[in-house]
């Protein structure tokens, strides 16, 4: 996660793909990819909104086995080149990444970031943590 957050910072797209798992699944804010070159297109299309973009976590839990983990935090990145309406600057996702160790390395199978959201109104919770 530290690679991926230094090569977010980088704008190094390849990089920030290299320890995902063939199979990789994520399920975001807007949309759900189904391999890694999926989900390099949203990025693609992100990346230029960021001047230095930063991720940080809070709240992080990681339980693990001998071949399995799973990480689930609240994350934000900031760094935006453009400002953001206030609400979503300074809101923070849930997120869950599910690793699986395959010959002996630890890839990413699965990441899910969503914002809270209330049920009876379908409006999305910027939350402050």
């Amino acid at each position: 996660m530290d690679q991926w957050a230094k090569a977010l910072f980088e704008k190094d797209l390849e990089a920030m793909h290299k320890d995902y798992a063939a199979e990789y699944r994520l399920f975001d804010v807007k949309d759900t990819t189904n391999s890694v070159e999926e989900t390099k297109t949203p990025w693609q299309k992100c990346l230029p909104y960021f001047d230095k973009p930063t991720i940080e976590y809070k709240h992080m839990v990681i339980e693990a086995s001998d071949n399995m983990a799973v990480v689930h935090f609240r994350n934000r990145i900031t760094g935006f080149a453009q400002p953001m309406p206030e609400e979503m600057e300074n809101a923070w996702l849930c997120g869950t990444i599910c690793f699986r160790k395959m010959d002996g390395v630890w890839k990413c199978i699965h990441e899910h970031m969503s914002f809270p959201v209330n049920c009876e109104t379908n409006q999305v919770i910027y939350e402050l943590v």
